[in-house]
């Protein structure tokens, strides 16, 4: 045999003519413990991809191996070797999903697709300032979806010279071999892990609920994942001290189901605890109207998930008050105490959802309130919280403005210096929550609600008894909800596989 057609030598061998069979044999024979005998294993694979009328065991057969190859060769990259050449073309800071490990089974993230080399990549999000780069991804970094597959392989002199090429991949994308398509592999909830990995604004819980001035940098809408133009969002909102990594079980089983994570696009939304969620949700709704602007989107439909006081948050992003909370506030109408320099308060108490159709999940939601705020640890609560200097100017400014005779006798002990804390607004029968309770969500609602007892109650005396330990079934119950479950958890049911498969499958049956 001529040494031009020897292996080993860099040549690259044409196999154009080789029947299926005949590929099939070729590719069994390569050494797969070099770095050149891999090179002509994928060489070989490649080749047989594009054969037409490939059988379905010979096509499985090229796939495995033409990845395999893939990730073997990926770590070769501008390494020097005597016969091959590993280059590669897409982001620096990429790694491929096979070396992830996370810490717990319920995080491993799915593989879609078949063809090439799943990857996450990351880009710094942080500027010199501390502050982020793109204000709707996290301060961690955005990760992002990759695949990784050859776009050529050739001989140059004595070299083979592989290249490999990252493309970016968050649904379905088609690659050509001959007449042959395949569907690059990709995985969301690999790029999520990626975030999980070096994620710190679990820090932000404690210090979001008692000092939120100090916290106030880490507030926003965040996507996990690529923003989109076309998929609807699914907004998850946290609860009293705590943070958007208690959603890690949710939108990892979300984004591991690959028709939900082609249809909806993931938005954390994180805010300090400590002021009350009527001021909360004012502020929440102006950075949701922003992204939507950003976005070019029609606002027409989104789906909410709220814990606990994120639930009372998701009822003002969800609901038309008209004035019924302003009445329930002031003894005179908004349009003769307000000016143009009133407009944050006036957000407060009068406004609109920012979507037209919503699909509301409340978790553990204190609709009437919780008697764990009367407790001596709700007092305790309530005396390690500072309220920011922005909230107490708001209500200060205005009710010093208005004079405290405006105020209603009912809000009168919570607005007469400067306005109540989380805590004492989650207070039973505080007169906004009463109110509130009694709107009805601008589309459709469903109730998971803890319990760490009975799962199921037919009597009212029966389902008083139901508790999460910080909520009980009167205050969580909604009487218009779609649907509503018990699950045992104490108040974290977000945790829970039946509320998760729960959301999961209530999804999947959206028109």
């Amino acid at each position: 045999m001529p040494l031009s057609n020897a292996y080993g030598y860099g040549v690259l061998p044409d196999l154009s003519g080789f029947t299926q069979k005949q590929l099939r044999r070729h590719c069994e024979a390569q050494d797969r413990t070099t770095i050149l005998g891999v090179t002509l294993l994928l060489h070989c694979t490649k080749t047989l991809l594009g054969h037409a009328q490939l059988s379905n065991e010979n096509r499985q057969f090229a796939l495995k191996h033409y990845t395999n190859a893939i990730e073997q060769l990926f770590q070769h990259i501008d390494k020097p070797h005597n016969l091959v050449q590993v280059n590669y073309s897409g982001p620096r800071n990429i790694f491929l999903v096979s070396s992830m490990v996370p810490n717990e089974e319920r995080l491993y993230p799915k593989v879609f697709g078949e063809l090439g080399s799943a990857a996450v990549s990351w880009q710094n999000n942080k500027a010199d300032n501390l502050a982020n780069i793109d204000p709707n991804y996290p301060l961690e970094g955005k990760f992002s979806s990759y695949s990784i597959y050859v776009s050529d392989i050739t001989l140059q002199g004595l070299r083979l010279h592989v290249s490999l090429q990252a493309t970016p991949v968050s649904t379905h994308q088609i690659a050509n071999f001959g007449e042959n398509h395949y569907t690059f592999r990709y995985s969301p909830a690999a790029a999520y892990l990626g975030l999980l990995q070096v994620a710190d604004i679990n820090n932000f819980s404690w210090l979001g609920f008692t000092n939120a001035e100090k916290a106030e940098s880490r507030m926003g809408v965040f996507s996990i994942g690529e923003l989109s133009t076309t998929k609807t969002p699914l907004i998850m909102i946290h609860g009293l001290n705590s943070d958007p990594l208690i959603w890690r079980y949710l939108t990892m089983a979300l984004l591991n189901d690959e028709t939900l994570s082609q249809q909806y696009q993931i938005w954390h939304i994180y805010y300090p605890s400590g002021p009350p969620p009527f001021y909360n949700a004012m502020r929440v709704r102006k950075h949701l109207n922003a992204l939507v602007k950003r976005l070019g989107i029609d606002g027409k439909s989104a789906v909410f998930v709220g814990h606990s006081m994120g639930g009372i948050i998701t009822k003002l992003l969800t609901t038309q008050p008209h004035y019924a909370l302003w009445d329930a506030t002031f003894v005179s109408p908004a349009d003769t105490l307000t000016s143009e320099e009133d407009a944050d308060l006036r957000d407060v108490f009068l406004f609109s959802p920012t979507f037209d159709e919503n699909t509301a999940f409340f978790l553990d939601t204190p609709h009437r309130g919780s008697e764990v705020t009367n407790s001596v640890i709700g007092t305790i609560g309530s005396s390690l919280i500072s309220l920011p200097s922005n909230f107490r100017n708001l209500f200060g400014r205005f009710i010093q403005k208005v004079g405290i005779d405006k105020l209603t006798a009912a809000m009168l002990p919570f607005l007469q210096n400067h306005g109540p804390d989380s805590v004492q607004v989650l207070r039973p029968n505080h007169p906004l929550m009463t109110t509130l309770a009694e709107l009805p969500v601008e589309g459709k609602s469903y109730s998971i609600i803890g319990s760490t007892s009975a799962l199921s109650c037919t009597a009212q005396v029966d389902c008083v008894n139901i508790s999460d330990s910080v909520v009980d079934y009167s205050s969580a119950y909604l009487p218009d909800a779609q649907e509503t479950i018990i699950v045992t958890s104490s108040h974290n049911s977000f945790k829970n596989p039946t509320a998760i498969a729960f959301i999961a499958d209530t999804l999947r049956k959206k028109p």
